[in-house]
């Protein structure tokens, strides 16, 4: 069994790593663009403050990268999370009161990645409860009307869709396009100056361009002003009545390619259909419903989307490079499985002695006009949800495919390198629509992670009870469970027997009747009846809250921690994480429910390994504390 590896790799071959230089850049969502370009990724499946059903939500966090996260901390003004908007996935809901004191509205601060830019594209999935007169905006760039505007995107007169770039000076509207209450829309919006005025600015709706406007300025000049959501400015009272589910904002206009793919990952995602350019055909019930974290590659004679990174699909990277990649070529993909794990049933048509596969399995569509898509495909272990391990030879990994749901497997091809946890069939010719995974002829030499289901540390009274759970186990002789005072050095808990091998879900309990006064961190090591040993996840529990009213567990840390609050019961704190210099990481709003309060702070990959500053203030109080980032 294998949980995380504590052996590296002691040289990584450059040449790889240049072939598949590519699939690590594009990071955006579906795989198109950078969090250079992809400037704000709003969607309420994530970065949420809450995730209960009609809970009030005081902050709504940027996924891109770039840290520009809304809040709310006026209590009247807050939305609330909504569970099943579209597709079964969650929205966040504005209500419909209207006033400047109460409608539900979110905020950013001036940010100028906003802005300064001479190209924009809007993406944005909504579902409207009370489209009326008054206009009802989605987002928006300004401090008031028509003062510092970079843009505003809203519904408004004959339930038309407007937009305004750089002011008010150039608005138009969809014109005979009208919306309709309960019903989801993906609404784009692009901008490009570098066009003749005439059609700089158009919208589309699934992929049916809608309108095309005229727009007289080239550039959107730096505009010192917040960011807004669901509101035409701060002070404005109109609210917006309804839900929004996403919204991305990319400050360059993107090639048509890559609007297609963003649309078809969104139309999966939520189950709005497309009026053209539907290049994926694996959301659909016939086929499985493999609606999740789409992204594709893609070409057009104005332009492509070569790549996607493993970060964006699962687990799953792609590359299309080579011979074949020809303008309206596509290839698109997505999965079906929120979790992800080493398996060995459904192997039939495999071959080798010890058969494995991941349970994730991806449908892939592809879009061909001549000659087959050479690709360069990679598994990434980590991005694929599974614990990394020491991997074995490239030769013993498989990239398997079949027609149908169910049925053997085909052997496509062997790997043709193992990078770090990655698993990389390179120069492989893509040919048919399917099924497609990874597998290993060996898992014993060759293993593809088993993953760990859960493992935690509870404070129970005067005592910590650590529980956790196998999935399956192979070759385990036993575990170890170690505590630390600082999360670096670790001492012995208990020892206790593995199960050598199962193919079922096993739970492990252990106590630490001696935790440390203040807080201990925990972890479980691994051992194979061959010697190799891994280590899982550390989690860490705060035996007493310190008496300075504020603390950082764990820490050091990756960027995922948890800063804990004493004495400010019912108060509007603020959060602000700073680095060094100064500059500002992150800061949220949170409202207070209790005397003893812990927020939980995710910006594992967010922030650069480093020094940190955290402070938190409210009314006459605050606390400031330093924290590394490893």
């Amino acid at each position: 069994m294998y949980i995380y590896s504590v052996m590296r790799a002691k040289a990584i071959c450059i040449f790889f790593l240049t072939l598949f230089y590519t699939l690590d850049s594009q990071t955006g969502p579906a795989g198109v663009g950078t969090s250079n370009t992809n400037v704000l990724w709003l969607k309420a499946n994530a970065g949420t403050s809450s995730t209960v059903n009609a809970t009030a939500i005081s902050s709504w966090n940027d996924q891109s990268g770039n840290g520009i996260n809304v809040s709310q901390a006026t209590a009247a003004q807050q939305p609330s999370y909504a569970t099943n908007v579209l597709n079964g996935l969650p929205g966040i809901q504005f209500d419909n009161n209207s006033g400047s004191t109460v409608a539900d509205r979110m905020h950013a601060t001036d940010n100028p990645s906003l802005d300064n830019t001479s190209g924009y594209s809007f993406f944005n999935v909504v579902k409207m409860n009370n489209i009326g007169t008054d206009a009802r905006s989605v987002l928006s760039k300004r401090t008031s009307i028509d003062t510092d505007e970079a843009f505003m995107l809203f519904f408004f007169s004959s339930n038309y869709f407007y937009v305004d770039i750089d002011g008010i000076a150039n608005r138009f509207n969809t014109g005979t396009a009208a919306y309709s209450n309960g019903t989801g829309y993906i609404l784009d919006v692009f901008f490009d100056g570098s066009l003749a005025a005439a059609n700089r600015s158009t919208v589309y709706e699934e992929e049916i361009l809608r309108k095309t406007a005229t727009e007289t300025s080239t550039l959107v000049p730096d505009k010192a002003s917040p960011l807004n959501i669901a509101c035409t400015h701060s002070t404005d009272g109109r609210p917006f009545g309804g839900y929004i589910s996403e919204i991305i904002i990319y400050t360059v206009a993107v090639v048509p390619a890559q609007r297609i793919i963003v649309n078809n990952y969104l139309s999966a995602k939520y189950n709005i259909a497309l009026t053209s350019n539907d290049k994926y055909a694996g959301d659909n019930s016939g086929n499985g419903n493999y609606d999740y974290e789409v992204a594709g590659v893609g070409k057009e004679a104005t332009g492509s989307n070569p790549s996607f990174s493993a970060s964006t699909c699962g687990g799953l990277g792609i590359s299309a490079t080579g011979t074949g990649f020809d303008n309206t070529d596509y290839v698109l993909a997505g999965h079906a499985s929120f979790t992800n794990t080493q398996i060995f049933t459904d192997v039939g048509g495999m071959t080798g002695a010890n058969n494995s596969r991941w349970q994730r399995i991806w449908y892939f569509d592809i879009t061909n006009t001549s000659t087959s898509i050479q690709t360069n495909i990679e598994f990434d272990m980590s991005d694929g949800g599974v614990a990394p391990v020491t991997l074995g030879p490239a030769a013993d990994y498989v990239l398997l495919y079949r027609a149908g749901t169910t049925g053997n497997w085909t052997e496509l091809t062997t790997g043709s390198a193992v990078v770090g946890d990655r698993v990389q069939f390179n120069g492989y010719t893509l040919a048919n629509d399917g099924y497609y995974t990874i597998g290993s002829k060996d898992y014993i030499l060759s293993p593809l992670p088993i993953e760990l289901l859960d493992f935690n540390a509870i404070k129970n009274d005067k005592r910590v009870d650590i529980n956790w759970k196998t999935a399956s186990e192979r070759q385990n002789d036993y575990f170890i469970v170690e505590k630390s005072k600082d999360g670096i050095v670790f001492e012995t808990v208990s020892m206790v027997k593995g199960s050598s091998n199962s193919t079922r879900n096993l739970e492990y309990l252990e106590t630490d009747f001696n935790p440390f006064n203040g807080i201990s961190y925990y972890r479980l090591k691994q051992t194979d009846l061959n010697g190799k040993y891994t280590y899982s996840k550390i989690v860490s529990v705060n035996y007493h809250f310190t008496d300075s009213g504020m603390d950082v567990f764990p820490n050091p840390n990756n960027g995922d921690f948890n800063i804990s609050l004493l004495g400010l019961e019912n108060k509007e704190v603020l959060i602000l994480i700073k680095d060094v210099s100064g500059k500002e990481c992150c800061s949220k709003v949170i409202l207070t429910q209790s005397d003893r309060e812990i927020i939980a702070i995710d910006m594992a990959g967010v922030l650069a390994p480093g020094t940190y500053l955290i402070m938190a203030s409210s009314v006459n109080k605050l606390y400031s504390k330093k924290i590394i980032v490893k």
